[in-house]
């Protein structure tokens, strides 16, 4: 696995990508599953800028408080500045492994696409499972990467970016194992729900359109030519002006209960 480079284009994309209509959606139904009430304690792991611990943060209200860690010192940052005005909201430097918190300490315990790129999930769920008090909760998002759907007159070059692509993802059926993982962990009541989003027009705001910029910078620095990857994301850009446009993503919430 090549990692993402977390550097300050990344973190522009991030931004543009998080206020899009498909990741707004996405932390909607998010919030929905985790039930969150007032006064609740919510940990975030890799809570990235910040846009979901924000919104959280609403929700559970000044006498709950929701936690945010992440590995990169940037998102930290980031974090702590879109929330600058809420008291109820931390970041810390941390990383999924050893989570820098208190056995027993939240009542929810969740993270969204972070997972896939974990080399070790058991260790990253078992310290999720440590923190949560009994009858806690956990939430898993991530995104079932091998169902990525992009029309294309030229299905031989896209199959040659995506599976490129793949190569950023420690674990690219993530989904695909995360309910056994779980349940092996220790969590009862394992259950899944697809998040499903198409979109049949290219708009540059748009989720997908977002994404061709992560895939095209990602798969050129793993040696695909610049003038391929331009040509692929040309192409995504002429369905749009032809009303051929396409493009589907399988996403997945996990639950499940801290007995």
């Amino acid at each position: 696995m090549a990692k993402l480079e977390f550097d300050d284009d990344f973190a522009a994309l991030m931004e543009e990508f998080n206020i899009s209509a498909g990741a707004t959606e996405r932390r909607r139904r998010i919030s929905a599953a985790l039930g969150l009430k007032p006064r609740m304690h919510v940990l975030d792991v890799g809570s990235g800028p910040g846009h979901q611990a924000f919104e959280m943060a609403q929700i559970v209200g000044s006498q709950g408080h929701v936690e945010g860690v992440d590995s990169a010192e940037g998102s930290v940052e980031t974090g702590t500045r879109r929330c600058s005005g809420l008291d109820n909201v931390s970041f810390t430097l941390g990383d999924a492994y050893n989570l820098p918190c208190d056995t027993g300490t939240f009542d929810v315990a969740m993270s969204s696409q972070v997972f896939e790129y974990l080399d070790d999930a058991p260790k990253a769920l078992g310290e999720m499972f440590r923190v949560l008090k009994p009858s806690g909760r956990v939430l898993l998002h991530g995104t079932g990467w091998g169902a990525l759907l992009w029309h294309s007159n030229d299905p031989d070059r896209m199959a040659r970016i995506l599976k490129v692509w793949d190569g950023h993802l420690a674990d690219p059926r993530m989904c695909e194992t995360m309910a056994k993982k779980l349940g092996d962990t220790g969590f009862d009541g394992v259950s899944a729900e697809p998040i499903v989003h198409v979109e049949t027009s290219y708009d540059l705001s748009s989720m997908s359109a977002i994404l061709t910029k992560f895939v095209s910078g990602y798969v050129v620095s793993q040696g695909v030519s610049e003038a391929e990857a331009d040509s692929w994301a040309a192409e995504l850009r002429e369905r749009g002006e032809s009303g051929e446009y396409f493009f589907s993503s399988n996403e997945y919430i996990f639950t499940g209960g801290k007995p």
